[in-house]
């Protein structure tokens, strides 16, 4: 049973991270444009930022720990907990990292600080990714080793 569920876990775990990696990418790349951010002060920025690349990262996750024999209100239950912790990892890794900040010349007179948009999204995508699958798979080695869930 040990070398069958380290297997599982391993399978699980690179489904869980190279998916939440992709997924959160794309649904960075699609929505970066779709919103504008002049309208945002920076604290909502960071959040709608998070809840994109966690809320992206947390569905592949939890598809790539779901288990079947777990019962549905589990199963939903462990999502949303998923769910919430790639969001809020996403967040905190980047308030944590904080985010580089350059100076731009706006009209060639007027200086403006530019934050790198690439140093925010690997920072949120660090947290959401592995956040959501370090629950995930917390969540599914207690099933597995107390209830004999695989």
């Amino acid at each position: 049973m040990t070398f069958e569920l380290l297997v599982n876990v391993l399978a699980r775990g690179a489904l869980g991270l190279f998916s939440a990696l992709i997924l959160s990418f794309l649904f960075w790349r699609v929505t970066g444009p779709l919103f504008s951010t002049s309208d945002l002060n920076l604290s909502w920025l960071f959040l709608v930022r998070a809840s994109i690349v966690g809320g992206a990262a947390a569905v592949p996750t939890a598809f790539a720990w779901w288990n079947t024999q777990t019962s549905r209100r589990l199963q939903l239950m462990f999502f949303a907990l998923i769910l919430g912790t790639a969001v809020a990892g996403a967040w905190l890794v980047n308030e944590i990292r904080g985010v580089e900040t350059h100076y731009a010349l706006f009209g060639g007179v007027r200086r403006v600080p530019v934050f790198s948009g690439s140093h925010m999204f690997v920072s949120m995508m660090l947290g959401s990714v592995l956040g959501g699958n370090a629950v995930a798979a917390a969540l599914y080695l207690y099933r597995a080793l107390r209830y004999r869930e695989t």
